[in-house]
C-alpha cells in the first residue's frame, strides 16, 4: 500500500488515539461534575458541554479557526511561545477531533458516575479518605469501564471527522489529509475506485472503536448487576 493510503490511515489512527487521550482528563472532570454534584447552572453548561454534538461539524471548525488562528490572541499566543501552530497543520486535525468528540466522552463517564453507588464513596469518607483519595481510590475504579468506553468512543467518533477538520487542518495531501478528507478528495477527483482500501480502513478503525466501547459498557453494566 502506498503512502497515498498509508499516510492519512496513520494520521487518522493518530488524531482518533490523541483526541481521545486529550479528552481524558477533560471528560473524567466534567463528567464527575455533572454526575455527582448539584448546582445552579447546571442545565446550561451540560447544553454547553454538548452543543458539538448538535452543531454542524463545519461550523464547529470555524469557531476554531477564529479562536486558534494565529491572528487570534490565544493562536498567536501559542505559536509565539511554544512553537504551535493549528491552522493547516497536522496538530488542527487533533484539535477538530477532540472538540467533536469530547461530548461523546463526557457523556460516557457522566453515565458510569451516575451509576455508580455513591454509599461506597461515603463510607470511605467516613472512615477518614479525603476528597482526593476517595476520589482516586473508589469513584475511578467504580466507574472505569465507563471511563474506558468513552475513550473508545471518542475514538471511533474521531475517526469519521471531517468538517471541523477540513476548516482548521485544511485538506492537504501528505500533510493534513486523514481517511474522510481523502476518500472526499479521490470522489471529487473521480477516483471512485481508489477509495476502497480507505473505506476499508475506515470501517474497521470505526467498528473496532465502538465494538470495543461496546464491550467495557457490557462490562460496566455486568458489575452493577452483581
Amino acid at each position: 500500500m502506498n503512502n497515498e493510503y498509508m499516510f492519512p490511515i496513520i494520521l487518522s489512527l493518530k488524531c482518533g488515539f490523541l483526541s481521545a487521550l486529550l479528552n481524558l482528563p477533560w471528560g473524567i472532570f466534567w463528567g464527575w461534575l455533572l454526575g455527582r454534584k448539584e448546582f445552579p447552572g447546571k442545565i446550561f453548561l451540560q447544553t454547553l458541554l454538548y452543543i458539538p454534538l448538535v452543531l454542524p461539524p463545519v461550523l464547529t471548525g470555524y469557531f476554531l479557526l477564529v479562536v486558534l488562528s494565529p491572528r487570534s490572541g490565544l493562536g498567536k499566543f501559542l505559536l509565539d511561545v511554544f512553537a504551535v501552530r493549528f491552522v493547516l497543520d497536522w496538530k488542527g486535525a487533533v484539535a477538530a477531533a477532540a472538540i467533536v468528540s469530547g461530548p461523546f466522552m463526557i457523556l460516557m463517564v457522566k453515565q458510569a458516575i451516575e451509576q455508580s453507588d455513591n454509599r461506597l464513596e461515603f463510607v470511605a469518607r467516613n472512615l477518614g479518605a479525603g476528597r482526593w483519595r476517595t476520589f482516586w481510590t473508589v469513584t475511578l475504579p467504580l466507574a472505569w469501564p465507563g471511563i474506558v468506553a468513552g475513550f473508545f468512543l471518542a475514538f471511533a467518533r474521531s475517526i469519521g471527522e471531517f468538517g471541523a477538520t477540513i476548516m482548521l487542518a485544511g485538506n492537504i495531501p501528505e500533510k493534513t489529509q486523514t481517511i474522510p478528507l481523502a476518500i472526499y478528495s479521490h470522489v471529487y477527483l473521480g477516483h471512485e475506485a481508489a477509495i476502497l482500501p480507505l473505506i476499508a480502513a475506515a470501517v474497521f478503525l470505526s467498528y473496532l472503536g465502538l465494538g470495543f466501547s461496546n464491550m467495557f459498557m457490557r462490562t460496566k453494566k455486568i458489575g452493577n448487576h452483581r
